[in-house]
């Protein structure tokens, strides 16, 4: 050879997704060989014999061992003196209507130490034999040229001693996956009726004929497409969903062979993510794509081509330059649209679906996308819950900014018409749909408020109740005031939606730190409805003032003794309005002097887990009215004083009654 062998097989880059190309370019080399034979296509025979190695590195659970070497014979012309001379010329254009480029056989090599040819075939009128040992060193070394005895073509290449580590263990492969390799690979030669016979025997003499898989492969369809002046055509086939396979692919093809890994339909399009129903069966689609473009810009080792994914624009260049793999793949995709518009179809309701069912049960803050199907067209199918999540908050954003720049738009127009108030309705109202989203958001945070509220009540399997802590921090954070503590970090209203809005609210803080009071006295929350003393004014009178007190889930009885029940409910709460009421000295929490007397109107709360009917019996001795909701109440006319007494349980029914409405909107009436 002109070039030195090893010059050659040092330049081939082979991947670990190579692992099985020597064996195809064999399987190939033979299929060509066989082509240009005179052998009837029913009589041309190809045979493929693995020899095993040892386990690899990292064995799976199957066993199966590595490929030490293989051996691929057939029946085809056989290494006369022209093919021999081809043989020894890297690059020669021999076979190039084939589709060859001269330096197969060098992939041999560059896994292989050897590879040893024996060819009995049939020269002018006279039957020889030559045979020849192919390594990197060496190069070619010729054994044996002869006439021959033997009177049919039959030709065999043997590679031995697999050595490359970057493909070694990937060859631990089962028949039948070589056997389903081999097939997509030489499909395009199925697709022509040009394949021969091929079969493959491994170890323990177990057969798989290739031809047979080929009758679970439906021809389905042909279809062509230009692109920037290159045509491209399609072979689609079909296959019954069988075993694991979960993908449709596209093959590229150069030269009559697969080049490359297939790519996922599904990854491509999501529409193309589950399989084509036909005639009540489940298929997958396997597209090869066959041009000219493709063959001249295939790599020598026929491993990938010289083609970007995506055009990288330039100073020098631009977008409509060159050919890239995103045009192709775009344009496949039309194609398949078109030619399965009702598989197309399915997918995308069967999607909008699961997006509705999503959307009503897991996420009713994006609603109002559920009279938009367009919108839900738009999020890829078989997507998780997070992803779904994802998608919809991103719609949801752009389609806010969207509208919200539209609303802008047509009310900066200083020519206000007819249409214009039109158009400023109707963006007012797409703007509230998506407001509403927000509002669904919210309620939804509040249902689940009110749910762990309940379970807070609930005793443990132990028989143990939430410490009076626990449910104070649900309502509001311990040792915080209002000032430290934003809207939505509490949950205020769980006792009443009014007392969100007051100016002021201290929770479990001792009256000294709010007021500037001596007192070591901490009520559980102290709230003043004033916007003048607790706002930017330096003094004022108070309007209102509520303290609330919880007792302890589980704990009804008199603190100091546990078995006494002869205790007034306004015990809880009077000497915090005392302290108020009857100090010389009232300031804010910033020091500045307040006014709080006799006749500021004084609410007190008192919550427990239940009332006791000795309790119950004792406070309505001492003037305590019972109201039909099973409160309690007592009004202090000379102060001003208000004080109700409710259970927890009163206080969460309450809470959920007036939710129910809002929560049967958005989730459906609860049995």
């Amino acid at each position: 050879m002109e070039t030195p062998v090893k010059n050659i097989v040092a330049a081939v880059d082979l991947s670990s997704a190579d692992a099985l190309l020597p064996i195809f370019e064999c399987v190939v080399n033979s299929i060509i060989s066989l082509r240009k034979s005179k052998e009837p296509i029913e009589n041309r025979k190809i045979q493929i014999t693995l020899f095993r190695g040892n386990t690899p590195t990292q064995a799976d659970i199957s066993g199966t061992r590595t490929i030490d070497g293989f051996e691929v014979l057939d029946n085809g012309d056989g290494f006369n003196d022209e093919n021999f001379h081809s043989f020894q010329t890297p690059y020669t254009d021999t076979n190039k209507q084939y589709g060859c480029k001269g330096i197969g056989r060098f992939t041999w090599l560059a896994a292989f130490k050897k590879a040893t040819i024996k060819s009995n075939y049939h020269d002018g009128n006279q039957w020889k034999y030559r045979e020849f040992v192919f390594d990197a060193t060496n190069e070619i070394q010729i054994i044996k040229e002869e006439n021959s005895q033997i009177t049919e073509n039959k030709t065999s290449v043997h590679l031995e001693n697999c050595f490359n580590p970057v493909i070694k263990d990937k060859t631990a492969v089962s028949i039948e996956q070589i056997a389903q390799e081999i097939m997509q690979h030489c499909l395009i030669y199925y697709l022509c009726n040009e394949l021969p016979n091929i079969e493959i025997i491994d170890e323990n003499n177990k057969r798989i004929i290739i031809n047979n898989l080929f009758e679970r492969v439906s021809k389905d369809r042909e279809k062509t497409f230009t692109l920037k002046g290159s045509q491209f055509k399609l072979y689609i086939t079909k296959s019954l969903k069988e075993n694991n396979r979960k993908n449709h692919y596209i093959y590229f093809c150069a030269n009559s062979r697969v080049v490359g890994n297939p790519k996922f339909i599904g990854k491509i399009n999501p529409n193309f993510a589950y399989p084509i129903q036909e005639h009540n069966q489940q298929y997958f689609l396997d597209v090869y794509v066959v041009s000219d473009y493709l063959n001249s810009k295939v790599y020598g080792t026929r491993n990938g081509f010289k083609i970007p994914q995506q055009n990288t624009v330039t100073l020098f260049t631009s977008e409509t330059d060159g050919i890239c793999f995103d045009d192709i793949e775009s344009s496949i995709i039309k194609t398949l649209e078109q030619e399965y518009f009702s598989h197309v179809l399915a997918t995308q309701e069967r999607n909008v679906h699961e997006i509705q069912n999503y959307i009503k049960q897991n996420a009713p803050r994006y609603n109002s996308f559920l009279k938009n199907p367009e919108i839900l067209k738009s999020i890829p199918p078989n997507l998780s819950d997070d992803k779904k999540e994802e998608f919809l908050y991103k719609l949801s954003f752009e389609a806010k900014k969207k509208v919200d720049k539209k609303l802008n738009e047509v009310i900066e127009q200083q020519d206000i018409t007819n249409e214009n108030i039109d158009e400023i309705i109707r963006q007012i109202k797409e703007r509230t749909a998506y407001d509403s989203d927000s509002l669904a958001d919210y309620m939804c945070r509040r249902k689940a408020i009110i749910d762990l509220f309940d379970k807070f009540l609930e005793a443990d399997k132990n028989g143990k109740y939430k410490l009076e802590k626990d449910i104070h921090n649900l309502i509001f954070p311990m040792g915080l005031t209002n000032e430290e503590v934003d809207y939505e970090s509490h949950n205020l209203w769980l006792l009443d939606e009014r007392f969100a809005t007051y100016r002021f609210i201290s929770s479990d803080k001792s009256i000294t730190s709010v007021s500037q009071k001596k007192s070591s006295k901490e009520p559980d929350l102290l709230m003043f409805d004033n916007p003048i003393s607790f706002g930017n004014e330096s003094s004022g009178e108070i309007s209102s003032m509520v303290i609330f007190e919880f007792k302890r889930p589980g704990d009804t009885a008199h603190q100091k003794n546990k078995q006494d029940y002869r205790w007034e409910f306004s015990e809880l709460v009077d000497k915090y309005f005392d302290d108020f009421i009857y100090n010389p000295d009232k300031k804010n929490y910033k020091g500045r002097q307040v006014v709080l007397n006799k006749t500021t109107p004084k609410f007190g709360y008192v919550i427990m887990d239940v009332i006791p009917k000795p309790l119950e019996d004792y406070n309505i001795g001492k003037g305590w009215k019972k109201t039909p909701f099973g409160t309690f109440y007592k009004l202090y006319g000379d102060l001003n004083l208000h004080i109700e007494v409710s259970t927890f349980d009163n206080l969460l029914q309450m809470a959920r009654k007036r939710h129910n409405p809002f929560f049967d909107k958005l989730f459906g009436k609860s049995n």
